[in-house]
């Protein structure tokens, strides 16, 4: 990817030294024998607009928390998330649901991303009529037409329902949902989780080349270095719940510093 220039280079979203638990401390006073236990422990980094960073880490890093607390659907024990230099984690939820549309994200396949007995053409309508709710019949068939054609979706899909598709298609059709939303950043949560190499890379292209086509930050978060090599320029390595190492990702990967950063690469190569 191209270099960003210098008048570019200002974090639309920065996470800093956050913390979160899984537990409630507020009801430990009768329950002394089950502490909280931290998922994340002072994580900081920033995603520059118009650039895409990649948190690799595994299944028990604390990526999950991380995107939902992101998402504001986890509450954040200390520490804060800004974007676009809005506190997110200051905001009331109801206050949040405006900078909601500017934050898109795509899950894995498995998730089961759309509503049952909902096709692909309803689950499109829902998006544009929840962010466009004055919008005419006119405008919900071209913002559906005009997404489904940027992410290489073919017309006979959009009448189908999921179980009727294949792996890549319900991915770029999920793809398709958040960025009808015209979004500021895309989170792809382990989007290709469960696919096999071929499917991998058709996903993996597309959304390369929207991230070229349309300047989209995004935050990619994977427990794959192939698939963070790929597809960002900067990285975070995420291990136990604490950032071990962020850079370059091309500079990371060729000489990485800590010793977990090694083994990864170790076992990418």
């Amino acid at each position: 990817m191209d270099e960003v220039n210098s008048d570019d280079v200002r974090a639309l979203l920065s996470v800093e030294n956050v913390s979160m638990f899984r537990g409630n401390s507020k009801r430990r006073w009768f329950r002394y024998d089950v502490p909280d236990v931290k998922l994340l422990d002072d994580v900081s980094f920033k995603v520059e607009r118009h650039r895409s960073l990649a948190v690799v880490g595994e299944q028990s890093s604390g990526k999950f928390p991380l995107t939902m607390g992101i998402l504001k659907l986890a509450k954040v024990a200390s520490g804060r998330i800004v974007f676009d230099s809005i506190d997110i984690t200051a905001l009331p939820v109801r206050k949040f649901r405006p900078v909601r549309k500017w934050i898109q994200v795509v899950f894995p396949d498995r998730f089961g991303q759309f509503r049952e007995g909902c096709n692909i053409d309803n689950a499109l309508r829902e998006a544009v009529q929840t962010w466009w709710p004055r919008a005419g019949k006119e405008e919900i068939h071209t913002r559906i037409e005009r997404v489904m054609v940027s992410v290489g979706l073919r017309e006979a899909v959009r009448y189908l329902f999921p179980v009727e598709m294949d792996p890549v298609e319900r991915q770029l059709a999920a793809l398709a949902r958040s960025l009808i939303a015209e979004p500021e950043m895309l989170i792809c949560h382990d989007i290709t989780h469960g696919m096999d190499a071929v499917e991998q890379a058709e996903v993996l292209n597309k959304i390369s080349d929207l991230q070229e086509a349309k300047r989209l930050t995004t935050l990619i978060v994977t427990d794959d270095l192939t698939v963070a090599h790929h597809m960002s320029d900067d990285i975070a390595i995420l291990h136990r719940g604490k950032i071990l190492e962020t850079g370059v990702t091309k500079s990371v990967i060729r000489r990485p510093e800590h010793d977990y950063t090694k083994r990864l690469v170790s076992c990418a190569v």
